[in-house]
């Protein structure tokens, strides 16, 4: 075995697909038991409060230091039900117990209608991406004010730097894939449009904040995938995606940060196209979606593969002893170079004690 590394080294490392000393732990902490459990502490009752965002972030940052070796998400979540309208118009529902919000209702229900709210978030996006080139000090002194005190609370576990998409998919949920594929149709250009402001903002973004002393990766995302097959087709993906994509991980690649890209599905069909885009690494190889460990190393061995264990049916219904199996397995068939970890996130569908099961494996070395 190797001797013992620092966690910085251990995921550094990995993404250089150099052998490690165990395999490192890479997920987002969400699962309220398995918080309780790796803290120590006793989660306070959920009120929306300054004072009870700050504990549960504390809690869940003690946790995440001391079961994982790098993340992407370093907070809580929301805390408690809550319904609120954005500056868009979008009706939101923020969910206490899945952790994730979703749109009640749209300010629109046509092609035209969206048109003119991607009018909208074009200029925003543009009003925001001048302030940023006019004084990129100051956007990078905001970004280390919330930056510091969160890595404080995570201890030595890496955070990655950025998310960062093109827009295509944050646009296709904002619309709705009917509206989406209609206008994507009959008006294409305004999608355009949205998505080269998306990638040209966070293009600003990165050039103010980027620094490797902070973070070895950032993750550059876009879900293009379902079960067994891709949303869009491959000639979609290579007329519109994938350049702008590139454009992100060639931006990161400048200031020496690795890109793990990020898609749930089915990703085989258009795996070439994504190595080509400068991707560094690959997140969650959602093995339900038909997504094979030791096909992707074997066909990919350059690349860094992050996630694997199955959170839709091992980690919520599985037994400990089967998700140690899976665990052992991933890590035959995918290191060196492997990130272990759920398929996308370690949420409250997740029995802890299989979370336990997958963090005990990823202590017995290698």
């Amino acid at each position: 075995m190797a001797a013992e590394m620092s966690k910085r080294q251990r995921v550094e490392r990995a993404m250089d697909c150099q052998q490690t000393d165990r395999v490192p732990l890479y997920d987002i902490l969400i699962c309220d038991a398995a918080i309780q459990h790796f803290s120590g502490e006793k989660l306070p009752p959920l009120v929306r409060d300054d004072r009870t965002r700050a504990e549960v972030d504390r809690i869940a940052g003690e946790a995440i230091d001391r079961m994982l070796d790098a993340t992407r998400v370093s907070g809580f979540g929301t805390l408690g039900e809550r319904d609120y309208v954005d500056e868009f118009g979008f009706h939101i529902h923020d969910d206490a117990w899945e952790k994730t919000s979703w749109i009640v209702q749209r300010p629109f229900d046509d092609e035209a209608g969206a048109a003119e709210y991607l009018k909208k978030l074009v200029d925003s996006l543009a009003r925001e991406t001048r302030g940023i080139n006019a004084n990129p000090r100051t956007r990078r002194e905001q970004f280390l004010s919330r930056w510091r005190p969160m890595q404080e609370r995570i201890g030595s576990t890496v955070h990655l730097l950025a998310e960062q998409g093109t827009g295509l998919d944050d646009i296709r949920a904002k619309l709705g894939l009917e509206i989406f594929s209609y206008l994507a149709a009959d008006d294409p250009g305004i999608i355009d449009e949205a998505c080269e402001a998306w990638t040209v903002r966070n293009l600003a973004h990165c050039h103010a904040i980027a620094d490797p002393a902070l973070s070895p990766a950032v993750l550059t995302y876009c879900d293009i995938a379902y079960k067994g097959r891709l949303i869009h087709s491959p000639e979609y993906l290579r007329g519109h995606l994938f350049p702008q994509l590139k454009r992100l991980n060639d931006a990161w690649h400048e200031h020496g940060l690795k890109c793990l890209f990020h898609s749930d599905g089915y990703l085989m069909e258009v795996m070439d196209d994504l190595v080509a885009a400068g991707i560094d690494g690959l997140n969650p190889i959602e093995t339900v979606a038909g997504m094979d460990l030791r096909e992707v190393r074997r066909k990919y061995p350059k690349i860094f593969l992050a996630g694997g264990i199955d959170m839709s049916q091992l980690l919520s219904r599985g037994t400990p002893e089967q998700v140690k199996g899976v665990c052992r397995q991933a890590i035959r068939d995918a290191c060196p170079g492997y990130l272990m970890g759920s398929t996308t996130e370690a949420d409250n569908s997740c029995k802890p004690e299989n979370l336990v099961a997958m963090y005990e494996v990823a202590r017995e070395g290698l």
